[in-house]
């Protein structure tokens, strides 16, 4: 973005688990779209810092499987606790849900 003349400090990383993400190909490889998870750190012109990523229980839910978006919502833990361990808030829509249970 430099080379356009943006000057905003930003780097966006893949953040994955090879295991989870194989959780969901064997049932559909589509899910790859979303696995690893992409994120964005960056910050503004008042020097706040952002972290920015798709909620994962959208993005693997959007194949309609159970099983995909069983480990969408185990992600989305996974980031709370990760959000949390940050001591950043957690945001409502990463709060456990009830689900059914898993299937192999």
């Amino acid at each position: 973005m430099r080379l356009a003349g943006d000057t905003a400090p930003c780097v966006a990383y893949l953040m994955g688990n090879h295991t989870i993400a194989e959780r969901m190909f064997r049932h559909n490889p589509a899910a790859m779209l979303y696995a690893p998870l992409r994120t964005v750190l960056w910050q503004d012109s008042s020097s706040q810092a952002w972290f920015a990523v798709d909620q994962p229980s959208t993005q693997f839910g959007s194949f309609s499987d159970p099983r995909i978006t069983a480990t969408g919502h185990d992600l989305d833990a996974k980031l709370a606790v990760l959000l949390a361990h940050l001591g950043l808030d957690v945001p409502p829509a990463l709060q456990p849900v009830d689900l059914p249970p898993k299937q192999p």
